[in-house]
């Protein structure tokens, strides 16, 4: 295929790296050894507008913890954009993201990754809190993450599917130009949310289950209902959903690491940040030899998600700084370039453009 000459244009719809500006004061405008993505790293690998995630982990803060957890990731987002007008600019627009894109700096959008992260089962309060959150500039909200809520099953806990409040809550992030992200639900609840949902959807970070068939990735016929209604499935890096070798491999170290991990957090239970990096330490010793993931699975990740549900609802979502190990060719955010260059020998130059950015920039236009 004929490789366009237009400059790279990524719009990646899940990254993590906020919880290392908050946690470890990380600062994105320098050169960073501790986490896969900078704004260094973002330019040189053609970003041009990032989702930064707001993850309250659930096996650490619930409650009123969650929320506190919630609004201070969303501080340290506001703080690095304060720090770095010139290169980083949060925005809510699609038009605003254009904006950005032509004066050379990298659009920023907030997106939330678990409705716990709201820290109440209140239905009144929950509504305000997204509310609140949308005049913030939350451009989607993840309804699950492993852990069912009282909003929907999540994928990894066998939960059910939407709740009478789940459904309420999709209702009004319509309302609110906020969209709905189904990554990490059940397959129950992508099936209500696409019965109840009346504007495309998205998976800001799963992959194919067709390929590796773990809970997280998607079936081929949810991948299909996902493209007709206008939807995008950005493909996620972490090499345990785009290979089962390595998700098997895995799943043996996570039953030895396992204890382990829960008794550090006893070991350090008043002391969060002392007890992650303790948790860190431990896991990356115990997935010393798993198997390696490569940039050629994340392309046939693409192309299965293309053929099934339409080249107009592929997109990326690495999950950068929200996973230890990443496939090989795509070590941090610099990499994109090198997908770029493997897409376009399958596909077409517009193509590689809709999977690289603006399929996603197109839905994020639909939902306003």
């Amino acid at each position: 295929m004929k490789r366009s000459t237009a400059p790279l244009f990524v719009f990646d719809s899940h990254c993590d790296v906020a919880l290392a500006m908050l946690d470890q004061g990380v600062d994105i405008g320098r050169k960073q050894r501790r986490t896969h993505f900078d704004l260094h790293r973002a330019q040189a690998g053609g970003i041009g507008a990032q989702f930064f995630a707001l993850f309250a982990d659930p096996t650490e803060v619930r409650g009123a913890g969650a929320w506190r957890r919630t609004r201070a990731l969303l501080a340290a987002v506001e703080r690095a954009a304060a720090a770095h007008p010139q290169r980083l600019s949060l925005v809510r627009t699609a038009s605003a993201i254009q904006r950005q894109r032509a004066e050379g700096r990298l659009a920023g959008l907030l997106g939330m990754e678990g409705a716990h992260g709201f820290g109440t089962r209140s239905s009144d309060l929950l509504l305000s809190r997204l509310a609140w959150l949308a005049k913030q500039g939350l451009r989607y909200l993840g309804l699950t993450w492993n852990n069912s809520n009282v909003l929907a099953g999540a994928a990894v806990d066998g939960g059910g599917g939407l709740t009478s409040l789940g459904r309420r809550v999709v209702r009004e992030c319509h309302r609110l130009g906020i969209l709905v992200d189904i990554s990490h639900s059940s397959d129950a609840t992508v099936r209500d949310v696409l019965s109840c949902s009346k504007k495309p959807i998205i998976a800001s970070h799963s992959n194919a289950r067709a390929l590796c068939d773990v809970p997280r990735n998607l079936p081929d016929d949810l991948l299909r209902a996902i493209g007709r209604r206008g939807g995008v499935v950005s493909i996620n890096f972490f090499p345990g959903f785009l290979s089962k070798r390595v998700a098997d491999a895995l799943e043996v170290r996570y039953s030895l690491w396992a204890p382990g991990v829960e008794r550090l957090a006893e070991r350090y239970k008043d002391d969060l940040e002392q007890r992650r990096r303790a948790q860190v330490r431990l896991i990356r010793r115990s997935i010393r030899g798993v198997p390696r993931a490569t940039l050629a699975q994340v392309v046939d990740h693409v192309s299965h998600v293309a053929r099934v549900a339409g080249i107009h609802a592929v997109g990326l979502g690495a999950d950068f700084d929200g996973m230890l190990l990443t496939p090989d060719g795509l070590a941090d955010a610099s990499a994109y370039p090198a997908l770029a260059r493997a897409l376009s020998r399958k596909f077409s130059a517009r193509e590689v453009q809709g999977i690289m950015g603006e399929n996603l920039l197109r839905v994020v236009a639909e939902v306003e």
